[in-house]
């Protein structure tokens, strides 16, 4: 084996200078001829001397410079001057501020870089800060900081800038772009008859506030698209909501509408359909187009009148047994207005332009046709009375009256009125004023009337009708009572009418045949006689029983008539007592009776005459002629 240096060096040591051998004790060399010392002092001053010659070699190269390890927006700025890191900060900072976007809002896009959208990097305040790393604070500190740059790094932060009125104006050029207003569906009728449509519109709003959030962050993250916020305002009509008015409101001004009746043709042009035309409906709601059936009515009323008659019944006259028509059946025709303009508005937008009316006829109740079939073949009852003494005026009403009357025909379960059979009682219709009984209160007189005189033909005509049984069912008695009236034997049995007073005699034909009145009047008396087929029916009548038997004052009254000529005097009451006339009338048939208790109830009449004033009424009673219309008590 070999030896180590330090034997090697003892041997030869110990060949140089051998000495005597003094027992094994050596005197100890000198300090400046001890090696090892030497070697210590070498190896320590070698150790603290290297890192301050490093340390000082370190800062001297890196004094104006950035020290190793520190690095800002992605690149390393060790060891270059604030010039060099402010070059190369600023290339990267056009580089990442250069980079394209595209802005988007709806279907509208612009392309630009953050650059034009007002974003920057400042880079000197990077590199001052990147300069000041290990070079703050003590020594120590600095060089702890320049040890971490070494080993870890230090990465500086970079502060991005936004110029906001750059944004602003982008903003706002997207928003002029984009905004819109939202807008209804409607519909209009123009002049020249077409049905202009205006279709719905969603609205569209920038929100300015979100949408430049929006472009903040993407500065921030460098994004490469931008979407920006667009808010959508929906219409509160739609299409769906006009579309069928419209085209319904089309097919109703198509053309005109034709209607037709028989051979007649009524028109209403696409310019009067287009005045009946109206839209119902709200925002938000459909709309309806459809005709106006108020407003189509009086057109249809003006339709009516000429289309319209009154079913006409015929009239006969009993011609000694062999019965002959005297006027003619006719048969009625209706359309009613109401019921014709829904059918037009249901119909009006339909293709087919032409609408039959739906004219309703009406049969007469007494046909001529069926003339055979009546039944008319023997007198059935009669009555007369008499108008002896009447003034000229009654005779003329009672004959006029009689005379119309004269050939009506009362069809089997028909209701017989008196008003409506007779017509009108005016002057205009041939009717005289003579006289007739008023009422106020209790107080009743005798005062000029137009038609008076009719009631004694109401009374004749009652007269055979209750004795006969027929059923009646409307019938008025005098105020006072009128011995002319008398009917075989019997008082009470009167009638009395006033159309104007609601006032009538009415009954029903409850048999199974026709039923012909006959009137005719002579200088005195008026006689109503019933054709047909007598009733199987039997007919009681008790009565009458008279009750509260009144006297009459006999004192005579004499009483001014401004409508008589002055001095003319005529009596027009007669004092009798006052009575009630009660009658039970039983009519009995196949089991069955039906039971009638009739009572009229009459006041006591006075003397009285009238005496003409010529048109002069000093406060007097009376009224000129034609004024005065009978209140219940009815025209004598």
């Amino acid at each position: 084996m070999g030896r180590t240096v330090d034997e090697a060096a003892t041997t030869r040591i110990e060949v140089l200078s051998r000495r005597p051998d003094l027992g094994g004790w050596e005197p100890p060399a000198p300090w400046h001829q001890r090696t090892g010392f030497w070697v210590a002092i070498g190896l320590l001053l070698v150790v603290v001397l290297t890192p301050i010659a490093a340390i000082a070699s370190y800062q001297y190269e890196y004094a104006d410079r950035i020290y190793r390890g520190v690095t800002a927006m992605g690149v390393d700025l060790g060891g270059m001057t604030p010039q060099e890191a402010e070059r190369a900060l600023s290339a990267r900072a056009a580089e990442l501020t250069g980079r394209q976007v595209v802005v988007r809002a709806a279907e509208a896009e612009w392309r630009t870089d953050w650059n034009r959208l007002g974003l920057s990097v400042p880079v000197a305040p990077i590199v001052e800060r990147a300069m000041a790393v290990g070079r703050e604070g003590s020594p120590l500190q600095g060089a702890a900081e320049q040890v971490d740059a070494l080993t870890t790094g230090v990465g500086l932060s970079s502060e991005q800038r936004l110029d906001e009125r750059r944004l602003g104006e982008l903003v706002q050029v997207a928003a002029g772009e984009v905004d819109r207003p939202v807008r209804d569906a409607r519909i209009e009728l123009k002049p020249d008859l077409t049905v202009d449509f205006t279709s719905a519109q969603t609205g569209r709003t920038l929100d300015v506030e979100e949408s430049l959030r929006r472009l903040r962050q993407g500065a921030l993250g460098g994004a490469e698209a931008i979407e920006l916020a667009v808010t959508a305002i929906q219409p509160v009509t739609t299409d769906e909501m006009r579309m069928p008015a419209k085209e319904r409101a089309e097919r109703i001004l198509a053309g005109p509408i034709v209607m037709t009746w028989n051979d007649r043709r009524w028109t209403i042009e696409r310019g009067e359909l287009a005045d009946l035309l109206r839209f119902r409906g709200g925002p938000g709601v459909p709309l309806i187009a459809e005709i106006s059936e108020q407003a189509l009515v009086p057109r249809l009323q003006s339709i009516a009148t000429e289309v319209g008659q009154e079913a006409q019944d015929a009239m006969l006259d009993w011609n000694g047994g062999n019965p002959k028509v005297t006027r003619p059946s006719r048969e009625g025709r209706q359309l009613d207005p109401i019921s014709t303009a829904q059918l037009i508005v249901q119909r009006a937008a339909e293709r087919e332009r032409t609408i039959p009316l739906p004219v309703k006829v009406v049969s007469p109740a007494v046909d001529a046709a069926k003339l055979p079939e009546m039944g008319i073949k023997e007198l059935v009852d009669s009555a007369t009375t008499s108008f002896t003494g009447s003034v000229p005026e009654k005779a003329h009403n009672i004959r006029l009256a009689a005379s119309r009357l004269n050939g009506v025909v009362v069809a089997p379960r028909a209701l017989f009125s008196f008003n409506k059979a007779l017509g009108p009682t005016t002057i205009e219709n041939g009717y005289q004023t003579a006289f007739g009984i008023t009422t106020s209160g209790e107080q009743h007189k005798t005062v000029p009337s137009v038609a008076g005189g009719i009631c004694q033909v109401a009374t004749t005509l009652f007269q055979p009708v209750f004795w006969t049984g027929y059923q009646l069912e409307e019938r008025h008695w005098h105020l006072y009572w009128i011995p002319a009236y008398t009917s075989r034997g019997a008082v009470g049995l009167d009638a009395t009418v006033d159309e104007d007073a609601g006032l009538d005699l009415q009954f029903f034909n409850n048999s199974d045949t026709y039923l012909l009145i006959q009137a005719r009047a002579d200088a005195s008396n008026v006689t109503f006689e019933l054709y047909g087929t007598k009733p199987s029916w039997q007919v009681k009548v008790d009565g009458p029983t008279l009750s509260d038997r009144k006297p009459p004052d006999p004192t005579p009254v004499t009483e001014q008539e401004a409508s008589l000529p002055a001095g003319q005097q005529i009596q027009v009451e007669s004092a009798r007592e006052g009575f009630t006339a009660a009658f039970v009338r039983t009519v009995a048939e196949g089991g069955n009776a039906r039971t009638l208790k009739l009572e009229s109830r009459y006041v006591p009449s006075r003397n009285v005459t009238l005496v003409g004033t010529g048109g002069r009424s000093d406060g007097a009673p009376g009224a000129p002629a034609g004024l005065n219309r009978p209140v219940p008590g009815g025209r004598t």
